[in-house]
């Protein structure tokens, strides 16, 4: 794409109108001067044709919406030209647009004219426009160009559609953009916060519930009543329940620890594991961009290539252009200037040569970035293998702790009674001896000391169960205090956003509404008229001597005349182009009316250059001294051409 520098604050002045197989008219130049312009002629005589013309190759668009530029081009030929020149500032530029979608912009250097812009695209052609002289459809079509019917289309639109033409005008257009984007966020903020607070809520629980006390004193119970349950050295069961368990605990011991050597196959230790795990995470950390400068290295190659297709198209089209025998431009009709083309062509050659070259190094950069992503991709996910396999081993190492401090325990009360394995200091396997019966104080202790046993274990799995979601509540607590730092975040960026939309809605509509009521006053319309630009929505309304009116209410006159400050006062509060084109404004108005419109075309004309058409010989009188183009009746046959 072309990018040009914005020309800033220029007054923008049309000088001539050249026209190839467009409309009903064959080949022909008009010129422009400052002040009024009047074309003047009978009906079908070529005057809307001309109005059509100036906005085609300002906008790319016929004046009428929704009509195919196709079908504003002679009917035998197959394309028409529309060329416009103008000044803006101390430059003089020429616009050429085809209705095959050419576009051409030449600037005059040194009364020799030079191609800045030629492009097919629509899209690249109007940005590259609208980028240099700030050349916008919508400001065109609503504060320069008047067309026949515009008015009645304009005021039976919904307020919310003039709304949005108004925030095109404004620029506003992207800010209400954003802040929807924001809102989305907002919304999304929200849904999230509340699904925070309820799984907050959810995990809430009195921290008064504390299970370790109990813990301590039924461990403390269950040492004394064990003591009293083993008084008596000769009590066979219960060193027998310390050996079955401790059969257990080494079955569970020895478990663990094959689950670990295979966890840990190929290294020493969690050490080695845990410094592997560092170096990985630090290899895919130093890549973590690699995506965004991917996807941006192959824009750069997008961009690379469409220049490299662009500058090959500009250099097709000169060496035909050198290559024509004719020795004039097809397109304008100019002197073809073979050196200084044969030295653009050479420019251009050598500009294509030097992009080659740095999209070889482009895609060559590209290669090495997607294996580096395919590495990347590889590391991480050995990372997670490990990270799982690490936390695992985590866990196993805390298991592999308390079975040994309980087969520890077991093993000491049963060295106490001088039981070592699975014998006992007499040689007698304390499997085989059966066990004595309990006197009835023994089977007491003991369905005491199994009911806080099973006691026991309960609080331990529920304090487990307590220390667990005390660790979820406080990640939750943390999550909770994120969401509502980021809604709080969004809220206050709507808030700016729609702070900056009011802003620059009151900077921009309120001096428009002071230069609509000047030319109000001008026009002497009405009597005390105040319009709120910015509460109405581009004129849905106007209050006359304290009391609202419908503007569909108002004359046919009234309403042309109202709307024509309107766009006067919004195209200068814009900054608009120094210049206004009317199509017949003088239609359908009775003589008093006609003779205030050319009063406000003159008035007009001492700021601006204004183009007008119109058959009535009233206006031609009324704009003495304007600069005439005359126009004749078309001939019915040349017309269905």
């Amino acid at each position: 794409m072309i990018h040009f520098k914005r020309i800033e604050e220029n007054s923008m002045k049309l000088e001539l109108l050249r026209l190839r197989n467009f409309g009903c008219l064959k080949q022909e130049d008009y010129t422009l001067s400052d002040g009024v312009n009047l074309i003047f002629g009978p009906n079908f005589s070529g005057k809307s044709t001309l109005v059509n013309a100036i906005f085609f190759s300002l906008t790319g668009q016929a004046i009428v919406p929704r009509v195919d530029i196709k079908n504003i081009r002679s009917p035998k030929s197959n394309s028409g030209t529309a060329g416009l020149q103008f000044i803006v500032g101390d430059k003089r530029y020429m616009l050429y647009r085809g209705t095959r979608r050419q576009c051409q912009l030449r600037e005059q250097i040194e009364g020799e004219w030079n191609i800045l812009l030629d492009e097919e695209r629509v899209t690249v052609a109007d940005a590259a426009l609208k980028e240099r002289f700030g050349f916008m459809h919508e400001r065109f079509a609503l504060t320069t160009f008047l067309r026949e019917g515009e008015i009645n289309e304009f005021l039976v639109r919904q307020p919310s559609t003039r709304r949005d033409i108004l925030y095109t005008l404004l620029g506003i257009d992207q800010l209400m953009d954003v802040r929807d984007a924001f809102i989305d966020t907002r919304r999304l903020a929200k849904r999230e916060k509340a699904r925070i607070d309820s799984h907050q809520s959810s995990l809430r629980f009195s921290e008064q519930k504390n299970s370790k006390t109990d813990i301590v004193r039924i461990e403390e119970k269950i040492k004394e009543l064990e003591a009293k349950y083993t008084s008596d050295s000769g009590d066979i069961e219960l060193v027998t329940e310390w050996k079955k368990s401790r059969i257990q605990l080494k079955s569970q011991l020895e478990s663990l620890k094959n689950e670990q050597n295979e966890k840990l196959a190929g290294f020493e230790n969690n050490s080695q594991m845990s410094d592997m795990i560092e170096n990985i995470e630090k290899a895919v950390k130093e890549n973590i961009g690699i995506e965004t400068d991917r996807d941006q290295l192959m824009q750069k190659i997008g961009s690379t290539e469409s220049q490299i297709t662009e500058l090959s198209k500009v250099c097709d089209n000169l060496r035909i252009l050198l290559d024509q025998n004719e020795g004039h431009c097809p397109t304008c009709h100019q002197k073809v200037e073979r050196g200084v083309i044969q030295q653009i062509v050479d420019e251009k050659e050598k500009e294509k040569t030097d992009l080659s070259t740095v999209l070889q190094g482009y895609k060559k950069t590209l290669e090495e970035m997607s294996s580096t992503l395919t590495s990347r991709q590889k590391l991480e996910q050995r990372l997670q293998t490990l990270r799982a396999i690490n936390s695992r081993l985590d866990q196993l190492e805390q298991e592999i702790i308390k079975v040994e401090s309980e087969l520890n325990t077991v093993s000491t009360r049963l060295s106490e009674r001088g039981i070592t394995d699975d014998v006992d200091k007499s040689g007698i396997d304390v499997n085989s001896i059966s066990p004595l019966s309990s006197q009835p104080d023994k089977g007491r202790l003991k369905r005491e000391l199994d009911d806080k046993r099973k006691r026991l274990q309960k609080l331990k799995q529920d304090e487990a169960v307590r220390e667990d979601r005390l660790k979820q509540l406080q990640e939750v607590n943390l999550q909770a205090e994120n969401a509502e730092n980021s809604l709080l975040c969004v809220e206050l960026a709507c808030s700016g956003v729609d702070k900056t939309i009011e802003t620059l809605q009151h900077q921009i509509m309120k001096p428009a509404e002071e230069e609509l009521h000047n030319w109000i006053n001008q026009m002497d319309l009405f009597g005390q008229t105040r319009i709120d630009l910015l509460k109405q929505h581009l004129l849905p309304s106007v209050k006359i001597d304290g009391e609202d009116r419908s503007l569909m209410l108002l004359s046919g006159s009234e309403k042309m005349f109202l709307y024509l400050c309107f766009k006067v006062a919004l195209a200068k509060v814009l900054g608009n182009t120094d210049f206004f084109v009317f199509d017949d404004p003088t239609l359908h108005l009775d003589d008093e009316r006609k003779k205030m419109m050319v009063d406000f075309i003159k008035q007009l004309a001492k700021e601006y250059q204004v183009i007008v058409t119109s058959y009535d010989e009233d206006v031609r009188l009324g704009l003495e001294g304007a600069h005439l183009i005359e126009m004749n009746r078309i001939e019915e046959e040349t017309i269905s051409d």
